[in-house]
């Protein structure tokens, strides 16, 4: 894009894999330095009365949708904490508060987001790191 020119990029990550997300947390801090801000927002979807869910749909949305952002935001973390400054936002959805027919995996895992990040804004607040 204009704005970017030649500073933006893009790399492929599979936040599942812990190999994948220090793979390519080494190629950013070798070209950019250490992390600043983090977006979790990476997200699917396995909809299913919870009756007919399979193992494979319940895990795959933790998986994905939470657990996730706990590899990441850990994975940025220390960094963070010697700089005294660093900003994780995480998407969440209103399925997380309200629930949603079909959704249980889904929205397990958003009101488990809400958990994470408030809990860990208190872990780090004093140290100059924000979790939204």
């Amino acid at each position: 894009s204009d704005y970017l020119g030649a500073n933006g990029k893009g790399l492929m990550l599979n936040v599942t894999d812990p190999a994948s997300i220090e793979s390519v947390l080494e190629k950013i801090r070798a070209e950019f330095g250490e992390v600043d801000i983090l977006v979790n927002n990476a997200g699917i979807t396995r909809d299913n009365l919870l009756m007919r869910m399979k193992d494979e749909e319940w895990n795959d949305i933790i998986e994905t949708n939470l657990s996730s952002v706990f590899r990441l935001s850990k994975a940025v973390m220390r960094a963070m904490m010697k700089k005294r400054h660093g900003r994780i936002i995480t998407i969440g959805s209103v399925v997380g508060t309200m629930g949603n027919g079909g959704q249980a995996n889904y929205a397990a895992a958003k009101a488990g987001l809400i958990g994470f990040s408030k809990s860990l804004a208190r872990e780090v607040a004093s140290r100059g790191i924000t979790v939204n």
